[in-house]
């Protein structure tokens, strides 16, 4: 799911319900695959392998002589919330893998996924077959919508994706060391969250300028009162969100408080 080919039957949900089988006892594989996809159901699609895959690339399973066991404390998988933390904070695990290199590609489109009007549409998987280099598929995009969603990326509407980074920088913000109430630098704050974020940083190349889908995340945020954004106009130290007129913050920013 997260290495070559992407799955749609290997949805959150169903990693989710693995980890959740596995919580608090080893399972021999026969028995959890008997668990998850019931025999006696009669389903002719079979998930069950793609979803055991999916969860140790994401390093939350481990398989040793037929037996899956959780390979992380319990309580990373306690809520969804709980698993999306992790994920975030362990991205560095699949980001040589085909959905970090699509994410990428996506979030960096800005406005012009609005041309489209399903992920998979055919023009939309031909640009990321061409812009990063190896084939792509609709299948591929179908399934990455399921967990560019979960993990925050953007919001579904129908078959689209929409830009913004607003939970995903909620997970980024609970797994960094920034501290409440102080007053960091913009350059200070990209910093910090980059490690977890440069699935939406990597179109920067030093230019200052934030994509549409983070911008849209770091607004929502100051909207809530999770973090203030704000320009000092004695601040050398500027970079520019994507513009958004009818927001307070159009444009530029140099300094970043988290609040809560």
């Amino acid at each position: 799911m997260f290495e070559d080919r992407m799955k749609t039957s290997a949805i959150p949900e169903r990693v989710y319900a693995l980890c959740q089988a596995v919580k608090s006892r080893s399972m021999q594989e026969s028995d959890l695959r008997e668990l998850l996809e019931p025999s006696d159901l009669g389903g002719a699609t079979k998930y069950f392998g793609t979803v055991r895959d999916a969860a140790r690339q994401l390093g939350l399973i481990s398989v040793k002589e037929g037996e899956i066991s959780l390979a992380v404390e319990s309580k990373q998988v306690a809520s969804y919330d709980a698993l999306r933390e992790y994920i975030v904070s362990n991205i560095a695990a699949i980001t040589d893998g085909l959905f970090f290199e699509v994410s990428k590609v996506y979030l960096s489109m800005n406005e012009q996924v609005f041309k489209y009007k399903a992920v998979s549409e055919a023009s939309l998987v031909e640009h990321m077959s061409k812009t990063i280099g190896v084939p792509v598929f609709e299948d591929d995009m179908r399934a990455w919508r399921f967990w560019a969603s979960y993990l925050g990326l953007g919001n579904l509407h129908d078959m689209i994706l929409l830009p913004n980074m607003h939970q995903y920088l909620r997970s980024v913000l609970a797994v960094t060391k920034l501290k409440k109430g102080e007053e960091y630098t913009f350059t200070d704050f990209i910093l910090a969250i980059k490690p977890y974020a440069e699935i939406g940083l990597s179109d920067i190349d030093g230019n200052k300028k934030i994509n549409m889908a983070m911008s849209n995340g770091l607004r929502a945020l100051h909207d809530e009162g999770v973090i203030q954004l704000s320009h000092k106009l004695d601040s050398g130290d500027m970079w520019f969100l994507y513009e958004a007129e009818l927001h307070t913050i159009k444009s530029t920013v140099t300094h970043v408080t988290v609040r809560r």
